[in-house]
């Protein structure tokens, strides 16, 4: 069964574990020199230079740094879709099971070698791809800002254990489409549309409540506000920095003296824009005096970066449970009735 397995999945197996061995080697050449370059940067800026920091040493690497996320990212998909959907609808479209299940081979057996042995290499793919990644990028992520840090649920669903998490779940519910709809095409399409639906509900309504998110509330400052969202000649609100900046930011609402969250603003709040010259610069100190002078403050509710870990280890759990429930269903599903 083992061998059989092996002849089937070999081909993509090969393009895959080839590709990203082709990857690691690339970042295990470069990466040295990223983080020499990073350490050059902490020694040059230990007094702070933090604009720098983006301008100079994150901004003109933000491609690759996003490009290797998304290579990640695609892993799960690829174990869900390519791997675990064909697993066993194909068997079924091409009649194939049935000469298996005439010879000694039961039918659990047969499936639990087939999902073994091609889960286990899903796994070790998702390591495969994250751990160098994740070395790689240790020096962008921690000069990225508010929006790219690996808090954010983007570049978080691309590093730490969760990618192995999401590659098996994906993996599993490949092969219980496929063994529900018994037709591949079909099977990988669910595959796609469930999974892609789990990964935008999973960051924004389940992984935001694993703790209690850490409110702060600040009086905004000129150096804070980096625009003016406005719209129909109506001032909705001040673009306020605020929060750490490797922190996974949840909101940032501006409230008025009652505490309560503003949507319009009078008309002088676009004086509080950044300053296009230095002379415009007494404006604006006038128009955030005034702003906090009526009361107004900026409100964030955000996730620490500490949180990174304990969350990666929660999600992951969550994910390996969801995998043998899944695991489960197929097993029983493929026994006689």
């Amino acid at each position: 069964m083992i061998w059989l397995t092996w002849r089937q999945f070999r081909v993509s197996a090969l393009a895959v574990f080839g590709v990203l061995g082709a990857v690691g080697v690339v970042l295990a050449a470069t990466g040295p020199g990223l983080h020499r370059d990073y350490a050059d940067l902490v020694a040059r800026c230990e007094h702070g230079c933090i604009g720098d920091v983006y301008d100079n040493f994150f901004f003109p690497r933000v491609g690759a740094y996003t490009g290797l996320a998304l290579l990640v990212l695609a892993v799960p998909v690829i174990a869900g879709v390519f791997w675990g959907a064909p697993l066993v609808s194909r068997e079924f479209e091409t009649g194939t099971r049935e000469l298996v299940w005439q010879q000694s081979v039961s039918r659990r057996r047969w499936l639990a070698v087939k999902v073994g042995l091609v889960g286990l290499a899903a796994a070790a793919a998702a390591a495969l791809a994250v751990v160098p990644v994740s070395l790689w990028s240790a020096p962008l992520d921690a000069t990225a800002i508010t929006g790219l840090n690996r808090m954010t649920p983007i570049v978080y669903d691309a590093r730490g254990v969760v990618v192995i998490g999401h590659s098996m779940f994906a993996f599993v519910l490949g092969v219980a489409a496929g063994l529900l709809l018994r037709r591949t095409v079909p099977a990988m399409a669910a595959t796609l549309a469930i999974f892609a639906a789990v990964q935008i509900i999973v960051p924004t309504l389940i992984r935001p409540h694993f703790a209690n998110p850490v409110s702060l509330e600040v009086v905004v400052t000129p150096r804070d506000v980096t625009g003016v969202d406005s719209s129909g000649g109506t001032i909705r609100g001040l673009i306020v920095n605020a929060g750490p900046p490797d922190a996974w930011l949840l909101t940032n609402e501006t409230v008025d003296s009652t505490g309560r969250a503003v949507d319009t603003l009078p008309a002088w709040a676009a004086d509080c824009a950044p300053p296009e010259s230095p002379a415009q610069e007494v404006t604006q100190q006038r128009c955030v005096d005034q702003f906090a002078a009526a009361g107004y403050r900026q409100v964030v509710t955000y996730h620490p970066a500490h949180r990174f870990w304990p969350f990666q280890g929660l999600e992951t759990a969550i994910f390996g449970l969801l995998s043998l429930l899944l695991a489960g269903f197929c097993l029983r599903r493929i026994r006689p009735h």
